[in-house]
């Protein structure tokens, strides 16, 4: 029987800091009113990374807008991942990265704390969906996943099975239906139950369930007709 590795993406590879500095540039320059131009010293800095998600929200909506920052940098590499496995097109996922959190500032002060990184996910899928049905280009090939080999240039992983393998699945999950890629992605990438699932894409349990069967069934053929070891 053919098992599937799923790999979180962080495991595989990390953004390199000139690309995670090149983001935040972007970010100031299209929306500094926001930003205020911090300037992340360390007091500041580390006073940011010990607040909780909540605390970070209360103090946005009191008119702290800084901690926008602390916001985008934690979960940046996971919004990034998420569009790149939809898309496979590094700049297209660094756009819908830029416009999920653009569009998380617009309404900040209108949302209401449940579960933040669930709240930016659900924005970019939603973005994704966008794109996507506007996209009318054909799936790229695996050699030709550019944000996939960009990041695995930046830091190369010891076994060449392990890059071929990414490769592999990440063609393959661009091969399977949306819906099922969707859930496939929340509930083995970022560990959601599907109930949380549920919540996020708008429909039951059952239909979560039968889509990560589904999608799981589905890459299984597609891996097995590619040799993926």
């Amino acid at each position: 029987m053919l098992k599937i590795k799923i790999l979180f993406p962080t495991d595989q590879v990390i953004l390199s800091e000139r690309l995670k500095f090149s983001a935040a540039q972007t970010y100031r320059k299209t929306k500094n009113q926001y930003f205020c131009g911090v300037s992340h010293e360390k007091q500041q800095k580390g006073v940011c990374c010990l607040l909780e998600d909540r605390e970070l929200i209360r103090r946005i909506q009191n008119g702290q807008k800084q901690y926008l920052n602390a916001i985008a940098e934690k979960y940046y590499n996971d919004i990034y991942y998420f569009c790149c496995y939809q898309t496979g097109s590094r700049e297209d996922a660094y756009d819908l990265a830029q416009d999920t959190f653009l569009r998380f500032i617009k309404y900040v002060d209108h949302y209401q704390y449940r579960n933040l990184k669930g709240y930016l996910l659900t924005i970019a899928m939603n973005l994704c969906r966008e794109y996507l049905r506007a996209d009318t280009r054909p799936l790229r090939k695996p050699e030709s996943l550019e944000c996939i080999e960009t990041l695995q240039s930046a830091n190369p992983p010891s076994n060449p099975h392990t890059s071929e393998n990414t490769l592999l699945l990440s063609d393959a999950l661009r091969k399977i239906p949306e819906p099922q890629r969707e859930a496939v992605l929340l509930h083995h990438f970022y560990g959601y139950k599907n109930r949380e699932i549920a919540r996020m894409t708008g429909v039951s349990c059952d239909a979560v369930k039968s889509r990560i069967r589904q999608g799981l069934s589905r890459l299984k053929e597609l891996l097995h007709q590619s040799d993926f070891t």
